[in-house]
C-alpha cells in the first residue's frame, strides 16, 4: 500500500493532544455504557477511592480502554488504581474493570480500522519547521482484520472450515442489519448525552467536542 505524502508549504500548527474532561456528569455521563458494580469500601468517606470516583474511573475506562485516561478523569494515580484492583474486598471493582475493557474494544476496533486504512502520521522537521507529513497505512493490521471479519476469503484453513460450518459472518450481518436499524429509537439527553463534534482528534481520526480540547 502506497505511503501518502503531504508537503507543508508553511509552518503547520500541530493539533494539541486532547485533555480529559475536568467535569463529568453523574456517574460519568461521558459514556453511554454504564457498568453497575459495588464500589469497594474505603477508609475515608470523602477522600481516596470514593464510590463516585470508582464509577467515574470505570465509565471512562469503558470509553477509552486507557487506564491512564481513566485515572486522569478520576483524579488519581495509576498506581492507586492497580492497588485497588488487587485489594481484598474490591472484587466487584476488578470485575467492573474487566467488563469495561471488553466494552472499550468497540472504540479500539474503529481505531484499528482507521490505522489500517489511513495509517499513522509521521512528521519531518527542518530547522524547527514541519516540512513533510506522511501517513503510513498498515498492511499487516488490515490483513489481520480481514482474516477475522471475512474468514471465508482471507482466513486460515481452520477459520474457513469454521465459517463454512457456522455461516459467512458477512451474510449474517447483512441479514441482521435491516432489523437492527428498525429497532433504533430516540434517546433523551438524560439517557445518553450527545455532545456536538467541534474538531478533529488527529491521533485517532475521530471527531471531538470542546471538553476534549487541550487548553491553549
Amino acid at each position: 500500500m502506497a505511503t501518502k505524502l503531504k508537503v507543508m508549504e508553511d509552518v503547520a500548527d500541530i493539533v494539541p493532544a486532547p485533555a480529559v474532561p475536568e467535569t463529568l456528569g453523574p456517574r460519568g455521563s461521558t459514556t453511554s455504557a454504564e457498568i453497575d458494580f459495588t464500589p469497594a469500601a474505603t477508609r475515608k468517606r470523602h477522600a481516596g477511592w470514593t464510590a463516585e470516583r470508582q464509577r467515574r474511573f470505570i465509565d471512562r475506562l469503558a470509553l477509552t480502554g486507557s487506564v491512564g485516561e481513566a485515572c486522569a478523569a478520576a483524579g488519581v494515580a495509576s498506581s492507586s488504581a492497580y492497588r485497588l484492583r488487587n485489594k481484598a474486598g474490591a472484587e466487584s471493582f476488578a470485575r467492573a474493570w474487566d467488563a469495561a475493557l471488553v466494552l472499550a474494544t468497540t472504540r479500539g476496533t474503529a481505531i484499528a480500522w482507521d490505522r489500517a486504512l489511513n495509517g499513522r502520521v509521521e512528521r519531518f522537521y527542518k530547522d524547527g519547521e514541519l516540512v513533510v507529513e506522511r501517513r503510513i497505512p498498515s498492511d499487516y493490521l488490515l490483513t489481520w482484520l480481514l482474516s477475522r471479519l471475512d474468514p471465508l476469503t482471507f482466513g486460515s484453513p481452520a477459520a474457513k472450515a469454521h465459517a463454512l460450518a457456522a455461516g459467512d459472518p458477512r451474510d449474517q450481518a447483512r441479514s441482521a442489519m435491516p432489523a437492527l436499524l428498525e429497532r433504533l429509537t430516540d434517546l433523551s439527553p438524560e439517557e445518553c448525552e450527545c455532545e456536538e463534534a467541534e474538531w478533529v482528534d488527529s491521533r485517532h481520526g475521530e471527531m471531538a467536542d470542546s471538553l476534549s480540547e487541550a487548553d491553549d
